[in-house]
């Protein structure tokens, strides 16, 4: 089925003017301001913001092999939302670098250099706009701090929203919810059984299909085999889990370093699996 019930492929999709990001984030941006690293979930959510502004197509499909998710790039048509940013335009070549279209399961670690690409650039981006420090780019500037609070009230009023159950507005705020774990994905179409309780549908709750997309994602990403670009990779220092080491380079116990925003108490799990881990911003927990 088509990527959500009220959107068709290409179509600009206006977010509501009444609840609209800090500063106009991007939602990796958001996610990186709020816990000072970059995690799998963040390219996931980054898909899904890409397709909402009609650069990609994501489709849920079903077949003789199970569930699964098919990716079209779509920058050749017109679309809305704005030109990508680098880091977005980084996983988007990564992607389609040699095909226009491919199925999430079998992305493969050719992936990889464009992930890791796309942490950088992340990280720059952050930088760049003083939302984070040079030298220490796991910790927010001043600047950085007054933005968080803004961030904290965003995700205040969106989980207002989606308790209110405005439906019409909640699937175009969905790459936000999966940064701040608001997601549910109750059960992941990958391992589904072929059931009527597994096939989607119209009915879905908003944020049901980001949901399964990010557990899914997660899943794709776990295969891959090795960590470049990691300060510890599988073995006794690393976990042996793709998206655990990819998520946490500089320290596998604690992922930032301890710094204290002095905004803590917010848990999110990223929309795609894991939690528990510090982040070290404030009391975060990051759910890769």
């Amino acid at each position: 089925m088509p990527w959500a019930p009220d959107y068709t492929i290409g179509m600009q999709a206006e977010r509501p003017q009444a609840l609209t990001p800090p500063e106009g984030l991007r939602p990796a941006q958001l996610g990186i301001v709020l816990i000072g690293r970059v995690i799998v979930g963040h390219a996931s959510a980054t898909l899904v913001d890409l397709g909402q502004r009609g650069l990609i197509g994501i489709e849920e499909v079903l077949g003789d092999a199970g569930a699964d998710w098919v990716l079209t790039d779509l920058r050749g048509r017109m679309a809305g939302g704005g030109p990508p940013l680098s880091f977005e335009m980084t996983l988007l070549d990564g992607l389609f670098g040699h095909q226009p279209q491919l199925r999430l399961s079998k992305i493969g670690d050719v992936l990889l250099p464009a992930l890791n690409r796309f942490r950088a650039q992340l990280r720059r981006d952050a930088v760049r706009h003083g939302w984070l420090r040079r030298w220490h780019a796991d910790k927010r500037t001043p600047r950085g701090e007054q933005l968080l609070t803004q961030i904290h009230r965003f995700r205040r009023e969106l989980r207002t929203l989606a308790a209110a159950g405005d439906s019409g507005v909640l699937p175009i705020l969905a790459p936000y919810a999966m940064i701040f774990g608001l997601v549910s994905s109750p059960v992941s179409l990958n391992n589904a059984q072929d059931t009527d309780d597994a096939r989607p549908c119209d009915t879905e709750a908003p944020w049901s299909q980001p949901g399964r997309f990010a557990s899914d994602w997660r899943a794709a990403c776990t295969m891959f085999l090795a960590v470049p670009d990691s300060r510890h990779g599988p073995g006794p220092e690393g976990h042996g889990d793709f998206v655990h080491d990819w998520s946490n380079p500089g320290d596998h116990s604690h992922g930032a370093h301890g710094h204290d925003s002095g905004h803590g108490g917010y848990g999110s799990g990223y929309g795609d699996g894991g939690g528990g881990h510090h982040s070290g911003f404030g009391g975060h927990h990051s759910g890769y």
